[in-house]
């Protein structure tokens, strides 16, 4: 608020002189034109002997605050070059039946004359003080039309009415002015109130103040302009304007209050009665659009600018926002949207166009209320007839006006903008289906940790990059983000090679337009944004041809198979798991996707649920053994329940690197493993042949504990006694005995009246093959992780919900008015404080991207003792377990570093077998019951285990702790079960 204490810094700012002491003036052109402030008798002085008139003077001393608006704005008119003999200050008017007059503070004449040589009434100001002041008289006004309806009827021929208010804002040295405008015209407009509905009210036949205000409100829906008297570009004597420019009428957006903005459009939206929140925020994305593409095409004269009830009417304005609308969809998007100009239709009935035609003119008008009454790509409402459509015009008008000064597209990253733009995203779309939108936080993560330096100093041409579900395009905005940095460095002069390189595929049309709105915003137009299904082929996008993949591709989504063509199924190998079209495991087919995409030596960081590395179903292991033949393993980073928010979803982010080898390593290794089995002989004796690989079968077998020579007479097929008396291997006999149809040979009367010699050779055999089809797949794949070129970076989320916010760097916040992403050490996510990367420097060595980015180039420098919490390094061998009889490939976090014997060694008790114990009754993997062997060792089952323990059998007592099924490891308990 401007006050005595800060006016001279404003008088400074306007560039008054001081004359004498404590004397401050400004002289404009004419004699006697002045402004004048003393601070020593708290006097303002007006250019009274130029013309300027005073009717009284409560406004010309020091008495007030709102008497400095005045004076701000008497010299915004002065130096907009309005005479001093068109400006009346404080005129008096009767304000109706009983009322002791009113005072309006500035009129402002024309330089037009009636009949009676008097000046024409123009404009009325009212100076409130900024803030509070000024947004009780605007409410006031929206109510019932305030103050300055009541002046308006005392002059019936003024054009235009003015609330107004001026404040500074002083940083050191710099003094900004700021304003506040709400211009009101007073003019009808003879498209809306003739052509548009003839029965509309208008100003002209308005009778009194009520009757004014129902005009404004019913026809002209509280419509009202925030420029068009002091600005740059608008002359004297011309309020409003018909023209726009990108460089004079918008400022660049940088340091708008994200959330206000928001709540601004949340309460335009409840004010009217919008419930749809998705459908406005699409609403919202095609303004956008919009406004992007007339900031881009139109910068001499913007079309997303609405230029005041004088100058415009809703149907032209709408009119404009479609053909802008279609322009950006085809330009951008590379989709055809239906929209014809009233240019275009006007030339079709071009023969007719000198004679009056009636069915001409009908035609016209039908597809009129077609074009405006029925599917607005900009429907806040449903519009289907006239007045729907006057009343959306009114959102759309206020919702417009709150963007339409601002400045969308940069060149430069702005973060304000990707905040804004992640702000209402987030709190505008719900996220479905497996879909959730990545934190800017963990897309610079990512990309931190990711080897781009390296990558684009390694190739001669820029990198082919594709984020193949990329939402709202975060990881592509972020990655051209930090082009920006590297190019420089490497000498490279052009990111316009590197952004036209960067394909998005996205298969929900709204996210598709979200995406490409987010790379104009960014300045980068030439980031391509695909509307495709990423697991279909597409022209554009070609196997083995990208060098980065990230994404975070959506899970668990019903039915997606059914969208994908048979020609495309053919394509995935995964497709052998699948016995219909209901499966949901779409997270298994973008893995396998990454596979088609990726060039050799092609990296990827992508997020997938932490499922993917342990589930058993055989869809989620083949994706494993496509992983594991496929791709080496640079990092696995756990990432905790908070990472998404509500979702709760525990997540994992891989950073691979596609095998670059041809032929395939998995083939060549495929072959060793049947070698081994095959030719043991030869291989023994040439070490492996000319692969003098036999190392790695003598490290296999140290993995699954087993003698190497012990193991050998399996490899000569004739597995020994002690071999098939080791804990692996006698699983294998158990499992294999208990086969349907090894018990069925058992009983069938031909295998029977075999000898018994002949009966045990049969099923030695049989046994053979059995035990030699799962080792063969498992040193094959213990093959393929020993080849690993580098130990897997581990990373660990902490538990404990404080810790993670502090490893992740933020939280999120659902609180009412506070919604949204809440930064560690800011409000910007370059302030943020976090483990995991460091937003202002990539190379930060005190950071685990830092770690991981080493990891690539087979590098793994000392961590610090700040990090050893978070980091440790493992083999990729380690982290699969094939010392069990099932192996079904699961890839631990927990590098399993001691064998059974070892884990038995540093028992307190025994480790026995559960059916050693108990016998089970029942079928199922639920028992019903259980009958202890040796009648000494009570036990319960963890299913019934608050049914059980409160029996007096069990109280101060040893027991079994049994997991359901009785499949957990068995554990001796003592104590009152009771509080357990």
């Amino acid at each position: 608020m401007i006050n005595i204490d800060n006016f001279q810094s404003l008088l400074r700012a306007l560039n008054f002189v001081e004359i004498s002491k404590n004397v401050f003036r400004k002289e404009f052109e004419g004699i006697n034109n002045y402004l004048e402030a003393d601070f020593n008798h708290k006097k303002l002085h007006y250019p009274e002997l130029a013309g300027l008139l005073i009717d009284n003077r409560q406004t010309c001393n020091f008495d007030a605050n709102e008497n400095f608006v005045v004076f701000e704005a008497v010299h915004r008119l002065l130096a907009k070059g309005y005479h001093p003999q068109h400006i009346e200050l404080e005129p008096k008017w009767k304000l109706g039946h009983g009322a002791s007059g009113g005072r309006a503070d500035i009129l402002v004449k024309s330089q037009e004359k009636d009949k009676d040589g008097n000046f024409l009434p123009l404009l009325i100001i009212e100076c409130k003080t900024y803030g509070r002041e000024f947004d009780k008289a605007w409410k006031d006004m929206l109510d019932d039309g305030g103050q300055l309806f009541s002046y308006i009827e005392q002059e019936k021929d003024i054009k235009y009415v003015c609330l107004y208010a001026t404040d500074i804002e002083q940083k050191d040295d710099k003094v900004d002015i700021l304003t506040a405008q709400r211009i009101v015209s007073h003019l009808d407009n003879f498209k809306i109130v003739t052509e548009g509905d003839p029965a509309a009210l208008s100003f002209e036949n308005a009778k009194n103040v009520k009757g004014r205000y129902k005009v404004w409100k019913d026809t002209y829906q509280l419509e009202y302009t925030e420029k068009g008297i002091f600005e740059e570009n608008i002359q004297a004597y011309q309020i409003g304007k018909d023209k726009y420019t990108l460089q004079i009428d918008t400022t660049p957006l940088y340091s708008l209050d994200i959330n206000k903005k928001y709540h601004d459009f949340r309460t335009i939206l409840r004010k009217h009665n919008v419930s749809r929140r998705e459908n406005a925020f699409e609403v919202l994305v095609n303004l956008f659009l919009c406004k992007l593409v007339d900031e881009i095409n139109n910068p001499h004269e913007l079309k997303f600018y609405w230029k005041g009830i004088a100058y415009d009417n809703y149907y032209n304005f709408v009119d404009r926002l479609q053909q802008l609308y279609q322009t950006g969809m085809k330009q951008f998007l590379e989709q055809d949207v239906m929209y014809f100009s009233d240019e275009q239709i006007d030339s079709i009935f071009w023969p007719l166009k000198r004679r009056r035609n009636a069915v001409k003119d009908e035609i016209i008008n039908v597809f009129n209320q077609l074009k405006y009454f029925k599917g607005l790509d900009f429907e806040f409402i449903k519009v289907t007839n006239a007045a729907n459509f006057n009343k959306n015009a009114k959102i759309l008008l206020e919702v417009i006006q709150m963007w339409q000064g601002l400045r969308l597209k940069t060149e430069n990253q702005n973060q304000f903008l990707g905040d804004m733009f992640e702000y209402f995203l987030d709190n505008g779309v719900k996220q479905s289906e497996g879909q959730f939108f990545t934190p800017i936080p963990i897309c610079k993560f990512i990309l931190s940790a990711l080897p781009l330096h390296t990558q684009i100093q390694e190739h001669q041409y820029p990198l082919k990059v594709i984020d193949y579900a990329c939402g709202s395009g975060h990881f592509l905005t972020e990655y051209a983000a930090q082009l920006d940095t590297l190019l420089p460095q490497l000498q490279k002069i052009n990111p316009q090679d590197y952004y036209k390189n960067i394909f998005g595929i996205e298969k929900e049309d709204r996210l598709a337009k979200v995406a490409k709105i987010s790379a104009l915003m960014h300045g980068r137009s030439s980031i391509n944004i695909l509307e495709a299904d990423a697991l279909a082929a597409h022209p554009q996008i070609k196997n083995e041809n990208f060098d980065l993949l990230i994404a975070n591709p959506p899970f668990a989504v019903e039915d997606f198979l059914l969208t994908l063509d048979n020609k495309d199924k053919d394509n995935y190998l995964l497709m052998q798991n699948v016995s219909d079209n209901g499966n949901k495991n779409i997270q298994c087919f973008f893995i396998e996707r990454a596979l088609h995409l990726l060039a050799p030596r092609g990296i990827m960081g992508v997020i997938v649920p932490s499922s993917v590395l342990s589930n058993s179903d055989t869809m989620h292991v083949s994706t494993r053994e496509i992983l594991l033949k496929y791709f080496d393993f640079i990092s696995i980073v756990e990432l905790g329940s908070g990472t998404f928010g509500k979702t709760g979803t525990n997540t994992v982010v891989l950073f691979l690197q596609r095998k670059a080898q041809r032929p395939e390593q998995a083939a060549h290794y495929k072959n060793r493993s049947l070698d081994f089995f095959d030719n043991w002989q030869q291989e023994l004796k040439t070490n492996g042949g000319e692969y003098g690989d036999v190392d790695m079968l003598q490290a296999y077998c140290q993995a699954i504990s087993i003698d190497f020579n012990l193991y050998q007479t399996l490899l000569l097929k004739n597995p020994s006694a002690d071999l098939l008396a080791t804990e692996l291997f006698a699983d294998y006999v158990q499992n294999f005995n208990a086969q349907t149809e090894i018990k069925k040979l058992k009983e069938n009367k031909t295998f029977k009246s075999k000898p018994a010699a002949e009966q045990s050779e049969e099923l030695a055999h049989k046994l053979y093959q059995y035990i030699r089809l799962i080792e063969i797949d498992k040193l094959y794949y213990f093959l393929l992780a020993y080849q690993n070129p580098t130990p897997v970076l581990l990373v660990k989320s902490p538990a404990d919900n404080k810790e993670q916010k502090q490893f992740l760097g933020y939280d999120w916040s659902g609180a009412k008015g506070s919604e949204g992403i809440k930064y560690n050490g800011g409000n910007s996510v370059f302030d943020m404080q976090t483990p995991m990367f460091d937003p202002r420097d990539r190379n930060n060595q005190e950071k685990i991207s830092y770690f991981i980015q080493q990891n690539f180039a087979n590098a793994q420098p000392t961590i610090p003792p700040h990090l050893t919490a978070f980091i440790t390094y493992a083999p990729l061998r380690e982290l699969l377990d094939f010392s069990r009889k099932d192996f079904n490939k699961v890839i631990s976090t927990n590098p399993k570093k001691e064998t059974a014997q070892q884990q038995q060694a540093n028992s307190k008790w025994p480790l026995v077998k559960l059916g050693e114990v108990i016998n089970f009754k029942g079928k199922g993997t639920r028992p019903a019951s259980f009958e202890d062997k040796n009648g000494e060792i009570p036990f319960i089952v963890s299913s019934i285990f608050h049914k059980k323990c409160q029996t007096a059998d069990f109280k101060n007592k040893e027991a079994l702790l049994i997991g359901d099924g009785g499949n957990a490891n068995l554990h001796y308990m003592k104590g009152d079960f009771s509080v357990s």
